[in-house]
């Protein structure tokens, strides 16, 4: 039977083309967008779990920039006096105060990491938004070296453990666990190095005319005190802290939510019309198929071949052309889902995370039970014809 089958998709190799397209964008745009969505949802929960700081402390005019800040990896030469931390760590209500210092890679011989990406300088010190998400918990040594770097879960990758950055050579020391946020992103050093490097590039002088890098940090993250209102606690920042805005996290994830449940909605509309149209256009083609084989079909029930068998058949032939075009979208889906969640990372400063491949099982399963069910669907009604047929009244019709 399935020798059979096989034939016939041979024979009318345009037509199961056609089925198969039609079966192929249905669940590529089903896969696809399961994969995102999960993507988006995963980043999101990360860093809900995983962020760490209540508040962010920047420069006034960089308060616009906070969910680039937070979720981006995009450099972002900003800066605050350094004394701004001590002002900060004193006010009511702050558990925890720690310094970033933010300078970034170029596209030049003095950088052997592809790419500009964002370098951050860290105190290991009052660290609390790096140090609890290194893989096997610590630096070896318990300190980051002078010449260390931390690599984010999704950094650029480093060959031979380590990196020329900025004219400096450094050697990785450690990396992280994904955090959903823009840390998955980032090299992380030392912050007096971070300084040093960034003060010394001639492809940075422009940013220093105005600030002193060995005097300056670009963010503080703050962690506040249990009981405290971080609204509060930002309002008083802000007070303490003239030319500073502080930003609550929890507002900006929040606001990434909203976006992330309309993002959700548009896409289910779409899938739904997407499942609807499928689901017609394979029907159709299907009866065609049965309208345009009923004498080939009739003659299999003439020479005494049951109906089911003969229903069986037809099913075995559309079954391979539809599985095949499922199984060769999902490839493309999963492939095509890790470009679109970047997009929509950097474009809409949305959260997003490496899906584990037991996420990617569950949209391949997904996916072909989908186009199972599409299959089936769209098949009742030829099955009904099919099932009907009279092979008597296809000889009178001559359809032999």
């Amino acid at each position: 039977m399935f020798s059979l089958a096989w034939k016939n998709i041979i024979r009318r190799l345009g037509g199961s083309l056609m089925t198969a397209l039609i079966a192929f964008i249905a669940v590529f745009v089903l896969a696809t967008s399961l994969a995102v969505v999960a993507s988006l949802e995963n980043g999101l929960r990360l860093s809900r779990e995983r962020l760490g700081a209540d508040i962010m402390v920047l420069p006034a005019g960089a308060s616009g920039n906070a969910s680039e800040v937070l979720f981006c990896a995009e450099p972002v030469n900003v800066y605050l006096p350094a004394d701004v931390e001590r002002t900060v760590a004193e006010t009511a209500g702050v558990e925890q105060a720690t310094p970033q210092f933010f300078t970034q890679t170029v596209n030049q011989s003095c950088c052997s990491v592809i790419g500009v990406t964002r370098v951050v300088g860290i105190d290991m010190e009052t660290d609390f938004i790096v140090g609890p998400w290194l893989v096997g918990g610590a630096l070896e040594g318990g300190a980051l070296p002078p010449d260390g770097i931390i690599l984010g879960a999704a950094a650029p990758p480093i060959e031979g453990g380590q990196a020329s950055i900025l004219g400096s050579v450094f050697h990785c020391v450690g990396t992280l666990e994904p955090t959903g946020s823009s840390v998955d992103e980032t090299i992380f050093m030392d912050v007096n190095a971070a300084r040093t490097i960034a003060a010394e590039s001639p492809y940075l002088e422009s940013v220093w005319l105005n600030v002193d890098p060995f005097d300056a940090i670009s963010c503080v993250m703050v962690k506040v005190k249990e009981g405290a209102q971080p609204s509060a606690v930002a309002a008083a920042i802000i007070e303490q802290v003239p030319g500073a805005a502080a930003v609550c996290t929890s507002d900006l994830i929040a606001s990434v939510t909203s976006q992330l449940v309309v993002l959700e909605s548009m896409t289910l509309a779409f899938l739904a019309a997407i499942v609807l149209l499928a689901a017609l256009a394979l029907a159709g083609r299907f009866s065609s198929l049965v309208s345009s084989r009923m004498g080939e079909l009739g003659l299999l029930r003439t020479m005494g071949v049951g109906r089911l068998k003969v229903a069986l058949s037809f099913v075995v032939e559309v079954g391979v052309v539809t599985m095949a075009a499922a199984a060769a979208a999902t490839a493309c889906a999963c492939l095509a889902s890790s470009a679109i969640i970047g997009q929509l990372h950097t474009s809409f400063d949305l959260p997003g995370a490496l899906l584990a491949p037991s996420a990617y099982g569950w949209v391949v399963c997904a996916a072909l039970l989908f186009a199972v069910l599409l299959s089936l669907v769209a098949l009742v009604q030829p099955m009904i014809a099919l099932m009907r047929q009279d092979p008597q009244e296809t000889l009178a019709k001559g359809g032999l």
